[in-house]
């Protein structure tokens, strides 16, 4: 029985190794931003994560609309970030399946 196209995109984007690592990652580069508020100096809060979502969170951010620590400019920032590291988690989960079934794909054909 084949796989419905949410169910695929739910296992590759966080039921594989790659990704659940990839994830973690963020997560963990995430806790200085959640934490920001209760130091003094934010300025360097978002570096790590911005760091870790590089390619796509820099071109999602580049039509910075809002001006300033207004709602929906934090909220767009926020939007960004997860979505930049959704989009590199589900490459992750597919670079693995195209990975492990190529390896899979030989080992059964030269034994």
């Amino acid at each position: 029985m084949r796989d419905s196209r949410p169910r695929t995109l739910g296992r590759l984007t966080f039921a594989n190794p790659a990704s659940l690592v990839y994830l973690g990652l963020v997560a963990a580069a995430a806790l200085p931003l959640v934490f920001a508020s209760a130091t003094a100096d934010t300025g360097f809060a978002a570096v790590w994560i911005l760091l870790i979502t590089a390619p796509t969170s820099m071109l999602l951010l580049l039509p910075d609309f809002a001006n300033g620590d207004s709602g929906p400019a934090t909220g767009y920032f926020l939007a960004a970030l997860a979505l930049s590291a959704l989009l590199h988690s589900f490459l992750l989960g597919l670079a693995y399946r195209g990975l492990r079934g190529n390896s899979a794909q030989q080992a059964r054909t030269t034994t």
